[in-house]
């Protein structure tokens, strides 16, 4: 038995280097990237796509942040693919669109099901080059549509990766999400600053219409085709084509899941097309990322049996909690967060269970989406 401790120890020290080099990629990154850029004048046409599905409750709010964008309304279209919603959703859409005629708002009834359908539909109705993408629940700011056009235009890159952060938390546990979705946003960016693209949101997202049209979508998953656009684009066109915005000016905001369920079923969702996955920098990632955490949540549930073996799971949290800091904080600046940084630790108790739940659970555990179950 004590062979096996000292196993287990050695092998977490192992992954610990692994993490620790990892992370340190990521940190690279996001502090060797520019931030808040002048842009001149900026003329590109934009597309703005959006899937919605049974969103009465919030597409108000976005409709109106679209109205108030600082962009031009003459150099944006917004296209509105509805996804079969069965409540208010496109009733909604219809009022606000007759109420403000100077709006391109194109309402359209999609054809498939699924959102990563509507989204294809609602690209190819598009008449622009730059496609902005983001969803019916987020509140992108003012200065959105400007500040990504004015990037594109600037650099010409294949995709844009943006900012993406929960708002309005009301508990302890929302905070715990709002981290944990700030650790996945500043990993991808961070990793898309070191030149290794390997996640985004298509909560806030912008590209090329021509890679998309190239792109063979992922027919065999209910979602992820904004992570496997990544990953087709960057094997293409190269990890460089890829660039994340590292500007508030673009910082997209959306509420946090309301509960446990909901979190949990939206991140099974997420890790679920991991199992597609071929580029190896993601799988590495992943890999050690979930086996990182297994051993943590592994020398926790020992510690049940030798109740030493907790100081010994207390000293790699900390140790977790020491590597992810510098990254967390930078993004936590970004987003507007650092005064909460303070229970970042509370997270990192909590995150190797979560993690091991997520993960292995999202290899057979079906989720549901907008009240339709039974997906993968």
């Amino acid at each position: 038995m004590i062979v096996f401790f000292e196993i287990l120890i050695w092998l977490l020290l192992l992954f610990s280097l692994l993490y620790f080099i990892m992370v340190a990629v990521f940190i690279y990154g996001w502090f060797t990237m520019k931030q808040d850029e002048v842009f001149d004048e900026v003329s590109q046409k934009v597309s703005v796509v959006v899937a919605v599905r049974n969103e009465e409750k919030n597409i108000t709010g976005l409709l109106n942040a679209l109205l108030h964008q600082t962009y031009s309304h003459q150099k944006f279209e917004i296209i509105i693919v509805n996804d079969h919603s069965e409540d208010n959703t496109v009733k909604l859409i219809e009022d606000f669109s007759a109420s403000n005629g100077k709006m391109n708002i194109k309402l359209l009834q999609a054809s498939g099901s699924g959102k990563k359908q509507a989204v294809s539909e609602g690209i190819k109705n598009s008449t622009n080059r730059l496609i902005l993408t983001t969803d019916g629940d987020c509140f992108p700011p003012k200065r959105w549509i400007e500040t990504m056009a004015g990037y594109f235009e600037k650099y010409h890159p294949r995709i844009i990766l943006g900012a993406v952060a929960y708002w309005g938390e009301k508990s302890l546990k929302q905070w715990f999400f709002s981290f944990d979705f700030m650790s996945l946003v500043a990993s991808g960016a961070g990793s898309a600053g070191a030149g290794l693209p390997f996640m985004g949101n298509a909560a806030n997202m912008a590209f090329d219409k021509t890679v998309f049209t190239d792109f063979g979508q992922q027919q065999k998953f209910a979602s992820g085709d904004d992570v496997f656009l990544i990953h087709w684009v960057k094997k293409h066109y190269g990890g460089k084509s890829i660039q994340f915005l590292k500007d508030a000016r673009a910082l997209v905001i959306t509420p946090p899941p309301e509960g446990w369920k909901a979190f949990l079923n939206q991140r099974l969702r997420w890790a679920s097309k991991a199992k597609g996955y071929h580029d190896v920098w993601s799988v590495m990632v992943s890999g050690v990322v979930l086996l990182f955490n297994l051993g943590l949540a592994a020398l926790f549930f020992i510690g049940f049996l030798w109740s030493w073996m907790w100081i010994v799971w207390l000293l790699f949290v900390a140790l977790k909690t020491l590597i992810d800091f510098p990254l967390m904080s930078g993004y936590a600046q970004l987003a507007g967060k650092s005064g909460q940084l303070f229970y970042l630790w509370a997270m990192e108790l909590i995150y190797p269970f979560y993690i091991v739940i997520a993960g292995v659970g999202s290899l057979f555990v079906k989720y549901s989406w907008k009240g339709r179950a039974g997906l993968r």
